[in-house]
């Protein structure tokens, strides 16, 4: 178990802890948005539901980057608790570039 990184049943629940109160912000931030998204898109064209779709895949596409990104910043080594939380933690980071991309543009 050498080069393994740190283990144990405490860092484990730490972990999913952190995972989870990680995860949960994320998927109702996702939930938000992807309503507002969708309720705009069925009273617009279609082009502006073009827009709503690609819009999604955006949401979605860079909430995944993130998600393996963490995951690849964990490491190898790390416990699969461990990688869950990063991966948890990355993604609802990589909602505040979106945050701040919708505050600019709302003005």
């Amino acid at each position: 178990m050498t080069g393994t990184g740190i283990r144990g049943l405490g860092t484990e629940n730490g972990d999913t802890v952190g995972a989870a109160l990680f995860g949960v912000p994320t998927v109702a931030i996702d939930v938000v948005l992807l309503t507002r998204i969708r309720r705009w898109a069925g009273e617009q064209t279609a082009a502006e539901h073009r827009a709503a779709v690609t819009q999604t895949g955006v949401l979605a596409g860079s909430v995944l980057f993130a998600a393996v990104l963490g995951v690849a910043i964990a490491g190898q080594w790390s416990t699969p608790h461990r990688r869950w939380r990063c991966a948890t933690l990355s993604a609802p980071a990589s909602h505040l570039p979106l945050g701040l991309f919708l505050a600019v543009a709302g003005r």
